[in-house]
């Protein structure tokens, strides 16, 4: 081999690895700064000390939460033995009234699954209806309730194992996907994403939103006719993309992120680690004229990991993976 083909091999390949380490860079916000600010005047909420993931919310502002300031009871308790809950979504029948919650459950030393209950209201409880698993279900993070038993899930993996999802993570591989499930069948919706988290729906059922975590972006899909999901664009947040809840009045998206996927990483091998916590408002998501602002940014200062923001009539829960849950009162015109 000549020496011009070895010079030539080797800038190729310094080129590559260059390449890669800022993608990593810019995936991982190591270099970001962060900025203080809150939307009004905020508080942590007692009682919710040990993480709050996710939050759904129903039409009328009520905040189910996957770790929260007052606990449901469950029934029959034997589902409590082997329950793991980690994204959850709500489904209400607009003519029976009915409230169903759809909840991840990565149930210990068992298959992933999802679990469906039914909210009752007069005795705060939640009644077991059914548990669902199935092999395309397998590395489950969130899940987007469309039916009385059917919805969408993400699968921010491809690969189960320890390795090959650190090499999934650190080579950036567009393997993590979106599961449709009804019917006792699962189809994949939609794939090519480096790790599928949080998934909403917009107001009119036309558009899922799926955040994905390590590419910094909201991506947009049509749902087809066969519920598979037809990719239209991404939103670009430039920050660690965790869950997203879509306001009901005006179609926007608030999300959850972290303005440093490295120092989050610091945080859950050490939880007495701070790291930083923001919440982003899009606007006009699916219009040609997006605006996304940042309502909320914390360089860990008081919360930290914040995984979602969801607002209602003026009011901000910000959910963390395993710090506090914040209340902010929204004082800035929208």
């Amino acid at each position: 081999m000549s020496r011009a083909v070895v010079l030539v091999l080797a800038v190729a390949s310094s080129a590559f690895v260059l390449n890669h380490v800022a993608k990593l860079l810019m995936a991982t916000g190591m270099l970001k700064h962060v900025y203080n600010h809150a939307p009004g005047t905020c508080r942590f909420v007692p009682g919710a000390e040990q993480g709050s993931e996710d939050i759904a919310m129903t039409s009328s502002g009520l905040a189910f939460i996957s770790s929260g300031a007052k606990k449901l009871s469950i029934l029959p308790k034997s589902v409590e033995e082997d329950f793991m809950p980690h994204g959850i979504s709500v489904y209400e029948d607009d003519h029976s009234g009915e409230v169903r919650l759809f909840v991840v459950n990565h149930a210990k030393g068992h298959q992933e699954r999802v679990e469906i209950f039914r909210f009752d209201a007069d005795s705060n409880s939640l009644y077991h209806i059914k548990s669902i698993a199935h092999p395309l279900l397998y590395s489950l993070n969130d899940i987007l309730a469309i039916g009385h038993e059917s919805f969408y899930a993400s699968n921010d993996k491809y690969t189960t194992g320890l390795y090959t999802r650190m090499a999934e993570t650190w080579f950036l591989l567009p393997w993590s996907n979106v599961v449709y499930y009804s019917g006792g069948e699962a189809t994949i919706a939609a794939d090519g994403l480096v790790y599928a988290n949080g998934i909403s729906l917009s107001p009119g059922g036309k558009l899922v939103y799926v955040a994905d975590f390590t590419s910094g972006v909201v991506k947009i899909y049509h749902r087809r006719d066969d519920n598979t999901l037809l990719f239209s664009r991404d939103i670009s947040i430039h920050s660690s993309v965790h869950k997203i809840c879509v306001d009901p009045a005006s179609g926007d998206l608030w999300v959850g992120a972290h303005p440093s996927a490295f120092h989050l990483a610091e945080h859950l091998k050490d939880a007495s680690r701070p790291c930083g916590s923001q919440v982003l408002r899009i606007e006009n998501p699916a219009g040609e004229n997006v605006t996304v602002t940042e309502m909320y940014s914390d360089d860990g200062r008081w919360l930290w990991g914040s995984s979602i923001g969801c607002y209602h009539e003026k009011q901000l829960l910000i959910g963390t993976i395993n710090h506090k849950l914040m209340h902010c009162t929204v004082d800035l015109p929208l």
